[in-house]
């Protein structure tokens, strides 16, 4: 696998372009290391989708999946994202998407990585570029997956590393006392706990960190969790957030609170989104 770093001007994952920013702040710079982790991340998780058996609305022809792998690779910022997005205009399905299209390339991209036909630079620019399309694509999963109407449920963790799990204990115990179902996973591993948030299919996560050693693991789990779990709505808690008010922007979260009101209140305001969401299609 080529090296090739130089060609890197900027890191293209969201949150490793913040944390860039905020390192910059303080006369410090981003590892490339954290380049390749994050990127191969993203091309392993996403490779790792399984395909679709059954046919689907649109499923994409190889010819198509190799040209969404060329323009994920190219110079042009935007390419690979107005491919996914015409191919959703023309009726493609949102499991489709995921799973024949973008997962396919994804996994071209990875090859190509293993054969030395793309370098790291580049390869890390498409891993990027496949994270924010998923992103961008999160309200399509959710509106399709919103069969019933969602309850008051959510998953607790601790975000892997974190020795301390006696907030997010107290946490849940405090949303169940409310009427809260609270499914708290403390002290798993990266890949277990990625795993099993991906078994249980929240529509909210909630993540506890004490140090702002721990934000490239949180930026890391919620990478996995975009990609495995695309709806899923994700607060950070605990200690990290006082040490750094902006680390929800950092590590791409959806909120961060300081304390269990505040967390609360976020997670009833966006339960009651899921609701209004799901009554408009009804």
């Amino acid at each position: 696998m080529s090296e090739g770093y130089a060609a890197i001007s900027v890191p293209p994952v969201p949150q490793l372009l913040r944390a860039h920013d905020h390192l910059m702040q303080r006369g410090q710079t981003l590892p490339n290391a954290a380049l390749r982790v994050l990127a191969r991340e993203v091309i392993l998780r996403v490779s790792r989708i399984e395909p679709l058996h059954a046919p689907q609305n649109g499923q994409p022809k190889t010819a198509e999946v190799e040209h969404l792998c060329d323009a994920l690779l190219s110079s042009d910022d935007t390419a690979a994202a107005d491919l996914v997005r015409s191919a959703r205009l023309d009726g493609m399905s949102a499991d489709a998407l995921y799973h024949a299209y973008i997962a396919e390339a994804a996994r071209r991209l990875g090859q190509r990585w293993d054969r030395d036909e793309a370098t790291a630079a580049q390869v890390i620019l498409g891993a990027g570029r496949v994270y924010a399309i998923l992103r961008d694509l999160r309200a399509v999963f959710l509106a399709e997956r919103l069969t019933a109407p969602p309850g008051a449920e959510a998953v607790f963790a601790s975000v892997p590393g974190e020795v301390h799990g006696i907030g997010a204990t107290i946490a849940a115990d405090t949303l169940r006392r409310n009427g809260w179902d609270i499914a708290l996973r403390l002290g798993l591993g990266h890949e277990a706990l990625v795993e099993e948030i991906a078994r249980l299919q929240p529509t909210m996560v909630g993540l506890s960190a004490s140090l702002p050693s721990m934000t490239f693991a949180t930026a890391r789990l919620i990478v996995a969790l975009r990609i495995r779990c695309p709806q899923v709505w994700v607060l950070v808690g605990g200690p990290i957030v006082g040490h750094d008010p902006d680390i929800a922007r950092i590590v791409d979260a959806d909120a961060a609170a300081s304390g269990i009101d505040e967390g609360a209140a976020l997670m009833a305001a966006h339960l009651d989104d899921l609701n209004r969401l799901r009554s408009e299609r009804v």
